[in-house]
């Protein structure tokens, strides 16, 4: 675990300037090429997101996160070919890239000012543009608040519940620990967020979550220490994986609709 170190009120924007690593360029390039090519008129911009902005990703280990803003939204033919899309980018580059996430949203819906907390902090504070009309430059600092941690928690619930039927189905290792995995980050960040306002800074650092939430929640530090287990992806029973997921995923939800019925 890393040692947190003071940060300011506004949270950091990612560096815009520096160069990305080498390694993931052309992949990022033949994305945009393609989404041009797909989408025409009807793309606005397209973003990257996670390791690749901070300049830490792995080859053959990290994700490529992509999200496309679009004029409006995609017919069925244009989300089938997105999809034959995506596929080709994990498989020519899986030498590269462990997987490709691609996450479509309109210009009106990132526009609406109840979406201010979720998608003005993701422009400006999380993702970097690639292509087209940089919405980051619309969007003033944002202070690590309470609003913001509900924004970029907002279907924790959802993906629970998704992740419990997932595994209980599951027939393959591969399966059980691909879920594992995905819902282990997600309650990592969760958890974040629950003492985000408390921290006032903002990380993508598993690590560095985990450690701030588990100065305000102690008690919790067994269930962190057993996420990290499901997230190196290491073969633990299903009844375990279950039981960690009900107890701590659970809380995790309760805690903080307490949390927002305390602070509004």
């Amino acid at each position: 675990m890393t040692q947190l170190q003071p940060r300011n009120a506004y949270l950091p924007e990612p560096d815009r300037r520096a160069p990305f690593q080498s390694e993931f360029i052309p992949v990022m390039i033949k994305a945009v090429k393609q989404l041009r090519g797909l989408l025409g008129k009807r793309l606005h911009s397209v973003y990257v997101s996670g390791d690749i902005v901070w300049r830490r990703a792995v080859v053959n280990e990290s994700v490529l996160s992509l999200t496309v803003v679009c004029q409006h939204a995609l017919t069925l033919d244009q989300s089938n070919a997105l999809n034959t899309l995506l596929w080709r980018l994990k498989t020519s580059h899986s030498k590269v890239i462990s997987d490709c996430h691609i996450d479509i949203v309109t210009v009106s819906h990132v526009r609406d000012l109840s979406q201010i907390f979720h998608w003005g902090f993701f422009f400006k504070h999380r993702a970097i543009c690639l292509y087209g009309q940089d919405l980051s430059a619309s969007f003033g600092l944002f202070e690590a608040s309470w609003e913001v941690a509900k924004a970029m928690n907002p279907d924790i619930s959802d993906k629970l519940a998704r992740a419990k039927q997932k595994i209980t189905a599951a027939t393959t290792w591969n399966t059980q620990l691909n879920t594992a995995q995905a819902i282990a980050d997600t309650l990592i960040r969760g958890a974040f967020g629950l003492v985000l306002h408390k921290e006032a800074y903002w990380s993508e650092s598993l690590n560095e979550c985990a450690d701030a939430f588990i100065k305000h929640y102690p008690d919790k530090k067994m269930a962190i220490e057993r996420l990290f287990i499901l997230l190196e992806r290491k073969p633990v029973k299903k009844r375990a994986v279950m039981t960690l997921l009900n107890d701590f995923g659970d809380w995790l939800i309760k805690e903080y609709a307490r949390i927002d019925f305390k602070i509004g």
